[in-house]
């Protein structure tokens, strides 16, 4: 990180992390913002990673940001439980804006335009995937999220320098839970081959000779599926478990993006450097109706949905 934060010991924001790499990214993201312009102390919730059993509707996870080089402090369980145990009377003082511990929670998925005006003492539990909320900050989370070279294996930076060589896009195409877990199914939906084929329709009118680079955690149904695919293909096979945010890594240094209905592929596109770069998105980013509704704050202006 470029710019240091700290704080008195009072003074602290904590931020409940959950979901994947993607999904934390974003929550570190916004409290990292506050965390920058209260000038306090940062620390993380990680209680979340302690449920390890799968169920309907919910997927054990880890703590995946150690893949980035900034130094996280963990909350104790006394302190999350100095703002979790809040009473209401103290959630009330809250909505009067007095400096005392409180507790902020995503009511729904979207913007919320009151998040970035919250002074610390405060506990963060959401989501907060909007890009709205990094305007004016772009660098500095890009500097939260920078990948480093040093990190990849020699396979992975053969795959780089192929990617440097030419004209690419990134194809991410997301299955895992979507697919497999009938409440997330039913939530989120999966991109249909039908969009895919659209998106690199879109790209080979706006420019030839373009080498589609296809990410997945399920890449063998994936060459299966797109094989008579009439493009020049590079299938990203290497990269599995733990060292799947290589994957995010190499979408980052694509000319053009299209992207899942995934924020492990949003952050890929949004982190895409290249001033000219093409990013295309899902119009339907979750089956669920209501929840589709507030995606018009997730997805940048200049990208294209279809």
């Amino acid at each position: 990180m470029s710019k240091k934060i700290s704080g008195k010991k009072n003074k602290m924001i904590v931020v409940k992390l959950q979901g994947g790499l993607g999904n934390q990214m974003f929550q570190y993201a916004i409290a990292s913002i506050l965390a920058l312009e209260n000038k306090s102390k940062l620390k993380v919730d990680n209680l979340f990673f302690e449920n390890k059993e799968k169920s309907i509707g919910f997927t054990p996870r880890q703590f995946e940001l150690s893949v980035f080089n900034n130094k996280y402090l963990v909350a104790t369980q006394k302190e999350i439980k100095a703002f979790t145990n809040l009473s209401k009377f103290n959630q009330v003082r809250h909505n009067y804006g007095l400096n005392y511990p409180k507790v902020f929670v995503e009511t729904y998925l979207g913007y919320h335009n009151t998040v970035l005006q919250l002074k610390s003492p405060i506990y963060l539990d959401g989501y907060f995937q909007s890009y709205h909320y990094f305007e004016g900050y772009e660098s500095f989370v890009k500097d939260l999220f920078s990948f480093s070279t040093m990190n990849l294996d020699e396979k992975n930076k053969k795959i780089l320098t192929e990617i440097n060589n030419s004209e690419t896009v990134s194809v991410h195409i997301r299955r895992g839970d979507y697919v497999n877990d009938k409440l997330t199914q039913q939530f989120h939906g999966n991109c249909s081959k039908e969009y895919y084929l659209e998106a690199i329709h879109r790209m080979e009118q706006k420019s030839k000779g373009l080498t589609y680079v296809f990410f997945s955690d399920d890449i063998d149904w994936v060459k299966e599926e797109y094989a008579n695919l009439l493009v020049k293909k590079l299938f990203v096979d290497e990269n599995k478990g733990s060292e799947s945010w290589k994957d995010m890594f190499l979408m980052t240094y694509c000319s053009h993006n299209i992207i899942a209905n995934s924020s492990f592929s949003w952050w890929g596109a949004w982190l895409n450097s290249f001033s000219e770069k093409t990013v295309i998105a899902p119009k339907k980013w979750f089956l669920n109706t209501d929840a589709n509704e507030k995606t018009k704050d997730l997805i940048p202006e200049s990208w294209l949905r279809i």
